[in-house]
């Protein structure tokens, strides 16, 4: 969901530009619709502001990865989010897009990719990685990774 928090808060707009990054569904709402539907709906309001939690912490934890763990974990971290919100173990991700969310050179999302892969966690094929050991990935976090989702879960619940 993007946009919400922005309405919600206060803002109704936002500096920042949003770009779907997976294949999937999605559905739009004008914002009007929203704002009138959170008027009329305590209960829409909280659940919306428990996400704006739930995002707060996510930016906070991320601010906390790119600070303090390696390329792999980061990398890690990031391919567990991916997969959190696939239905299956495959993701389809590139290298560019990969080096672009991390903010790093392509180059260093390759050799963080055959790292992994070397230690049993992923396959990578052509624009696809396949989740093979989430534990593992999960390891290489130092914790940046359950903290948002873990709230997600005792806030909204799994879906």
């Amino acid at each position: 969901m993007v946009g919400a928090a922005e309405l919600l808060l206060g803002s109704g707009t936002t500096p920042h530009e949003y770009f779907v990054q997976m294949a999937g569904e999605a559905l739009r709402m004008e914002a009007q619709a929203l704002c009138a539907a959170v008027e009329r709906s305590p209960s829409l309001r909280r659940l919306l502001l428990r996400y704006v939690h739930t995002l707060m912490i996510q930016g906070a934890q991320t601010a906390y990865a790119n600070a303090a763990i390696n390329l792999e974990g980061r990398l890690a971290r990031w391919l567990l989010m991916c997969h959190d919100r696939s239905d299956g173990d495959e993701l389809v991700l590139t290298h560019e897009f990969l080096s672009m969310m991390l903010g790093v050179q392509r180059a260093g999302i390759t050799l963080a990719i055959q790292n992994l892969e070397g230690a049993g966690r992923i396959r990578a094929r052509r624009r696809r990685i396949q989740v093979l050991d989430r534990e593992k990935l999960e390891a290489l976090t130092n914790g940046s990774y359950g903290v948002p989702e873990a709230e997600y879960g005792r806030l909204i619940g799994r879906g």
